[in-house]
């Protein structure tokens, strides 16, 4: 076994190396500025997680501040000096606490609360973004990794690293996954449930299949929204598995994964069933601003908080491509198929929740939509097609430069951008009428190029967004 391991590292060192320092890379941008980009405070469910997970461990009973009145539960108002909001603005809101608390599953909380107890927190206002944050840096990091192998699974591993890459330094992925809100908790679930989905169908061993059940049902207890993860391996079971083994498997895998949902009932019963009921259909009867356009919404806006809207191309280009490569490949390759499942899944839950006001709502989308830009962008290098890709990198090339530089300050690039232009140009007719390799070679070395400075643009960026330029992203 070791033999086989120390064999396959020897053979993959460049692709072990590259995926390492897209890892650095990634944790590095994530790290600066974590604890104040976001602002504290901007979105106060980070702290909730950390509350009802710190009371779980000292007192046994959920406790946190809730969105929920009139459920017939136990509510007072409480000032919480937490990153020392109520020290800087002395007319901060007052919290609304109640006890016991179950606005959401406990899953994440006991993990956030136990980071914080860890760290020595047991007061509510020592769970400052500083600490909370922390572990969302190393779910980032495992998030990352987890793309890398199911997008090398699902298409190669030149899309795996490519995926991997993009995740790291895309604004709205960096940014979003400092947030300590349970979807970036189930985010590496829903990864993970599809890479033994996968294992699953080319090995045909019940035991991957059952233990992406397993994941699914954990999801649950993250968050409810996290039974997309669920509905996604069903329907992969149906488009792939033996009529033989369909059956009994789509019993076996929807019997384990709602038991997650079960077990989120019966915690509400030990605690207090009538306010839990209460609670839960308060939730189910609530609409987040969701309405005729929230798709539309999911697609052309990057919404990271309930109210900052961080202009995105790159997330535009993933929703671009995931369109795309789903028309041409839906059905003709598993990969894409998959992926497509899996974003129709979580698109319907997004709907069904009501959930276009609260940007982290969206972040589930991303891991997967990313990873359908990067087979995109490899599919158009290796079959070159100079206009699909132009178009995709006009996207983020837009918002980049204009955050950077303002209307302004990129008029001084204008006679740059012309000659620059002229040239693509070239190189788009060269394509056509050239058809040797080593014009398709220049074709390739020119997407790599912009590829390189595009990405160079989204680094530059999230050094850009400090405390200070955040206050005017609106």
């Amino acid at each position: 076994m070791a033999k086989n391991i120390w064999r396959i590292a020897k053979k993959e060192i460049i692709i072990i190396l590259a995926l390492f320092a897209i890892l650095l890379l990634g944790n590095k941008l994530r790290s600066y500025n974590y604890d104040t980009v976001p602002h504290p405070g901007e979105t106060a469910d980070e702290y909730d997680f950390a509350w009802v997970g710190l009371s779980l461990i000292q007192q046994g009973i959920p406790i946190g501040w809730t969105g929920i009145v009139d459920a017939g539960q136990n509510i007072w108002y409480e000032k919480i000096n937490v990153d020392n909001l109520d020290t800087n603005d002395p007319e901060h809101f007052a919290f609304r606490m109640t006890k016991p608390w179950f606005d959401h599953p406990p899953g994440f909380a006991l993990i956030i609360g136990g980071y914080s107890y860890l760290k020595g927190a047991r007061q509510f206002y020592q769970t400052g973004v500083g600490i909370i944050r922390r572990p969302m840096l190393r779910i980032a990091i495992l998030t990352t990794f987890l793309i890398f192998v199911l997008a090398t699974r699902l298409y190669n591993k030149w899309v795996g690293l490519l995926s991997a890459l993009l995740y790291s330094i895309i604004p709205t992925a960096v940014i979003s996954s400092r947030l300590v809100l349970a979807e970036n908790g189930y985010i590496p679930l829903f990864l993970g449930a599809l890479i033994l989905a996968d294992l699953y169908l080319k090995k045909k061993k019940r035991a991957f299949l059952i233990l992406a059940a397993i994941i699914s049902a954990v999801a649950i207890l993250f968050k409810l929204s996290g039974i997309a993860v669920l509905i996604s391996l069903l329907l992969i079971i149906l488009a792939y598995d033996s009529k033989r083994e369909k059956l009994r498997n789509l019993t076996l895998v929807f019997i384990i994964g709602i038991s997650g949902l079960v077990a989120f009932f019966a915690y509400g019963a030990y605690y207090d069933w009538e306010v839990f009921k209460n609670v839960f259909f308060a939730q189910a009867g609530r609409l987040y601003g969701s309405g005729a356009e929230v798709f539309l919404s999911a697609v052309t806006q990057s919404k990271i908080t309930a109210t900052k809207f961080l202009s995105d191309g790159w997330i535009l280009a993933s929703w671009v491509a995931t369109f795309i490569v789903s028309i041409a490949e839906w059905k003709k390759r598993r990969g894409t198929t998959i992926l497509t499942i899996s974003v129709f899944s979580y698109l319907i839950v997004f709907i069904i929740f009501g959930s276009e006001s609260f940007g982290w709502y969206r972040f589930p989308f991303l891991s997967l939509i990313i990873i359908e830009l990067a087979y995109f962008i490899e599919k158009v290098l290796r079959e070159p097609n100079f206009f699909a890709f132009l178009g995709i990198s006009l996207f983020p090339f837009g918002t980049s430069l204009h955050r950077l530089y303002g209307i302004e300050g990129f008029s001084k690039f204008v006679p740059w951008l012309r000659v620059a232009l002229v040239f693509l140009l070239s190189v788009f007719a060269g394509t056509i009428f050239i058809d040797k390799i080593w014009m398709k070679r220049v074709y390739q070395l020119v997407v790599l190029a912009i590829l390189a400075f595009l990405c160079a643009m989204a680094i530059k960026e999230i050094y850009f967004l400090d405390v200070n330029a955040w206050y005017r992203v609106s």
